[in-house]
Formats: structure tokens, sequence, C-alpha cells
């Protein structure tokens, strides 16, 4: 058994994990890479067609694992028969062991920096009417991973969160400007609920729908971000 050869079929099985699964934040590392350097995670416009990620990662994992499994076999032949279970456990809880290890990483961190947002599970339907008026009813997840609580002013972008750009209801969306409502998270827990908003639209068109993957405009101590993994 090479030690050399045994780190690194260890390393490709576990770089594979991690490029594969969806973390905390409901997407993977994988797509964020594909993205990064300008490749679609989707063969097809949102997600449709092949899910490209998973492509290549099942393929890394495969040969991790066969490359990790024939190095131990010789001197460890119980825990290269058993790799597969400890695999599996890994990759049915990676979500879970990345949430928890953000709470020892962000322990001391404070404002904007200690809160996360799940955008693939935060969903909004909004209202316009003819006179301009606008309502969103939101249900967002957040969570704060410090030792303190936050106060924070939150809004969601519906135009940003709408997925197709050039149409009438697009232009309708971004003339929408709802307002800001505050949501205290408190210290190391996460905050899930319906939310409602109002504002105007400054060329309203009089229609009603429902979106996902909300884009969350997020304010503390009047330091602002804007929420968009921009993850199909």
């Amino acid at each position: 058994m090479s030690g050399t050869r045994l780190v690194f079929s260890g390393g490709l099985l576990l770089f594979a994990i991690i490029f594969t699964c969806n973390h905390h934040l409901g997407f993977s590392v994988g797509d964020s890479l594909l993205l990064s350097i300008g490749i679609s995670p989707y063969t097809k416009a949102y997600v449709s067609g092949v899910h490209i990620t998973v492509f290549f990662g099942l393929g890394m994992l495969a040969c991790g694992y066969y490359l990790a499994r024939k190095e131990i076999m010789t001197k460890y032949p119980l825990v290269a028969k058993t790799l597969w279970i400890a695999v599996v456990i890994l990759i049915s809880n990676y979500s879970f062991m990345t949430d928890k290890l953000m709470y020892v990483v962000k322990w001391g961190a404070t404002g904007l920096s200690s809160i996360s947002y799940s955008q693939n599970d935060s969903t909004c339907t909004y209202q316009v009417y003819a006179d301009g008026q606008a309502h969103a009813t939101c249900e967002l997840l957040l969570k704060n991973y410090s030792s303190s609580a936050v106060a924070a002013m939150v809004k969601p972008d519906l135009a940003g969160s709408y997925r197709y750009q050039d149409d009438p209801l697009s232009e309708s969306l971004q003339s929408v400007e709802l307002n800001a409502i505050p949501v205290k998270l408190e210290p190391r827990m996460t905050f899930t609920g319906k939310l409602e908003f109002s504002g105007l639209a400054q060329r309203p068109l009089q229609v009603s729908g429902k979106l996902d993957d909300i884009v969350l405009d997020v304010a503390v101590d009047g330091t602002n971000t804007v929420f968009d993994y921009d993850i199909p």
C-alpha cells in the first residue's frame, strides 16, 4: 500500500463528494465552480437538461472510491469492504454536516457576516394592482450562525427573482419597489416564516404569481448586501 496513492485516492473521493453534494445553502461547490468559469451547471436553461455537476461528480466519485478501496484492500480488507457504507453516510449527511460546521466557523462573526440565506428554500407570492399597489407574501429561510443576535432589514427583489427578462411582466416587476421590514435573528437560530411586504410599482401591470429562489436584499447596521447565488 502506497501512502501517496492512498492520500491521492482519498483526497479525490472527498473532493468528489464536496464537488457533487449540496451543502447548507442548497447547491453544490461544483455548481459554483462551473458558473465561475462561465459554464452553466445544466445543459439547458434553468434546471433542465443534464446536470453537468452530477455527471462529472459521479465520475470522480467512482474513480476515487475504486482507487481508495484498491489501496486499502491488501492491508485493511474489512475497512475496504465497508468503505461504501462510510461514503453513503457522508453523502447523505453532507448538508447537515456543513450546516453544523458553519456554527463553528461563524461563532464570533458579527453583522452581515454572521448571516446565511437559503435562496433555494425561499418563495414569494405577489400581486400588483392597476393603481400601482404591490404586495408580496414571502417564505424565507435565514440563519444566524453567530453567538449574538442580529437585527436585519430584509426585502425581496421580485424582478431579480424572475428568470425571463424580455417580457412585459419582467418590466413591470422591475418597477416594483417593496418596503424593507425588520427581522430579528436570535443567536445560532434559524428563521423561517411568512413575511408580508408592500410597496409601489411605477409601471403597474395588474398581475399575480409565485416566484421561487428569491433574491433577497438584507441590511444590517447600515451595511447592505444582495443575496443572489445565481444558481439554477
